[in-house]
């Protein structure tokens, strides 16, 4: 399968061809995207190259800022999104989704040495004990659900905090820095980004209590009905033989 790499703003976009598979994504979220050397890698791209061979189409993987995914998406310059896309009834208004993928959830980054949430258990004393904090500072990376969560959407379900400011950060990694350099206070992502940031970041630590319950799914543009089908059947066959926890496991193996 011939995959071409590409890499475009969002105005560079300019429509798909019948032959080719277009994924918008945005490659700055480990381990589901990220680019290493001139190759596209983690569990949404190699997810895309199979979805791709299977339906006899050259793959184009068109890379962007996170908050241009859906835009891009909506407006036509992609067949589909993989890039760690949380199922929303906003984002639904203008992208198809299609079947679950992945089961994610908010996490908290704080410093190591930060003991305030050291003996909290539950979802709900973790949430108290960040409303508790005056003036708390929240990074999160642009656009994501970690963004929604911290700063509050009715849309979403989620309250936010009101003593909180959020600062965003083209990714999470950057969050982090922040965060070690006394610029924000903590982080909040997605689980598994959160233990790749943790992993690279020595100082950090994870607050293991999920504050949200979410699903990743493949966006699908809306005018392409019958691609959302064939792509629900490939993933119901790739859940089934055992291929999609392959390519999940390849990329996390545990905490």
């Amino acid at each position: 399968m011939a995959v071409m790499f590409a890499i475009f703003g969002i105005f560079a976009l300019n429509g798909c061809k019948d032959d080719e598979l277009v994924v918008a994504t945005a490659a700055n979220f480990t381990p589901f995207e990220y680019v290493e050397g001139q190759e596209f890698k983690g569990i949404d791209m190699d997810l895309a190259r199979v979805i791709a061979q299977k339906l006899d189409k050259k793959l184009v993987i068109k890379d962007m800022e996170f908050d241009s995914v859906v835009t891009s998406l909506a407006g036509g310059n992609a067949d589909i999104a993989l890039s760690g896309l949380t199922i929303n009834d906003t984002r639904e208004k203008v992208i198809d989704f299609s079947n679950t993928y992945f089961n994610a959830s908010q996490m908290l980054i704080t410093l190591s040495d930060d003991t305030r949430f050291d003996n909290i258990t539950t979802k709900k004393d973790l949430v108290s004990a960040l409303k508790a904090i005056p003036n708390l500072r929240i990074g999160v990376q642009v656009g994501t659900t970690g963004l929604f969560y911290a700063k509050g959407d009715a849309d979403w379900g989620f309250e936010g905090f009101s003593n909180a400011t959020t600062k965003s950060f083209s990714n999470g990694a950057l969050a982090a820095i922040a965060m070690k350099n006394a610029q924000i206070d903590v982080v909040i992502i997605d689980e598994m980004p959160a233990h790749e940031i943790v992993k690279a970041n020595s100082g950090t630590k994870i607050i293991e209590i999920a504050l949200t319950n979410e699903k990743y799914a493949i966006g699908i543009t809306k005018d392409k009905p019958k691609l959302r089908d064939s792509i629900n059947e490939i993933l119901n066959e790739l859940k089934q033989d055992g291929t999609l926890e392959n390519i999940i496991k390849a990329y996390y193996t545990g905490k």
